[in-house]
């Protein structure tokens, strides 16, 4: 047999450039958020906004810039750990990441310069911090699902899927099948036995609510 090279897909997008230029803003900024402030600085707050967690001076550039890097890291390693395998073939589901990538990191950016801000002008900052993370990171998983969406045009089995969900296949011997969305496998519904398999995921769903309801 003929071996096929994994999709040359790129590592990187443009998307990745709204981190890199979120942190070299920071890296400018970073001396003049920190001057005067007191040492260690509030990095933790409670839900009515005091602070019960404090990071040293000298240890928080490695915060502001290492937790965002690490979440880089673990979004991008996940997009592309199934590159090449019957989950993302082509590597289109893993490309599909590359903003929402880039947006929750330019977002944790943003909340680690905004904390900052809080000693000087107080708890309001903090309700912008989140507000800003969540309406970057919404941005990014609709713009990954858009993506996503684009994709489908060209899947080979979509005319076998039943309102977008549901697998129908009776020329398709196997029972489970990757998803078409996301990562993972569905049920092939055009065989009988996937309704028993069903049916026993779901036992144990119905026994908690039926359960429930008794007491």
């Amino acid at each position: 047999m003929e071996q096929v090279d994994p999709p040359r897909v790129p590592w990187f997008s443009p998307w990745d450039l709204l981190p890199v230029a979120g942190a070299l803003a920071l890296v400018i900024a970073l001396p003049g958020l920190m001057h005067g402030l007191p040492d260690p600085i509030p990095t933790h707050f409670n839900a009515r906004g005091v602070a019960n967690g404090w990071t040293s001076q000298a240890s928080y550039p490695w915060l502001a810039f290492g937790l965002p890097a690490a979440i880089w890291v673990l979004l991008l390693l996940t997009g592309r750990a199934f590159v090449g395998s019957d989950q993302d073939p082509e590597g289109r589901k893993g490309a599909a990441m590359a903003p929402l990538r880039g947006l929750v990191t330019l977002g944790l950016l943003g909340m680690m310069a905004g904390g900052l801000l809080v000693p000087r002008h107080g708890q309001g900052v903090i309700a912008w911090m989140i507000g800003g993370f969540l309406a970057l990171t919404l941005l990014g998983v609709l713009l990954m699902a858009r993506q996503l969406k684009r994709t489908l045009q060209n899947d080979d089995r979509s005319e076998h899927y039943r309102w977008g969900l549901f697998y129908v296949n009776a020329e398709d011997p196997a029972l489970w099948v990757p998803k078409r969305l996301g990562l993972g496998w569905t049920l092939n519904f055009a065989h009988g036995l996937s309704w028993a398999i069903l049916a026993l995921l779901l036992l144990p769903v119905a026994l908690v609510i039926a359960l429930t309801r008794t007491r």
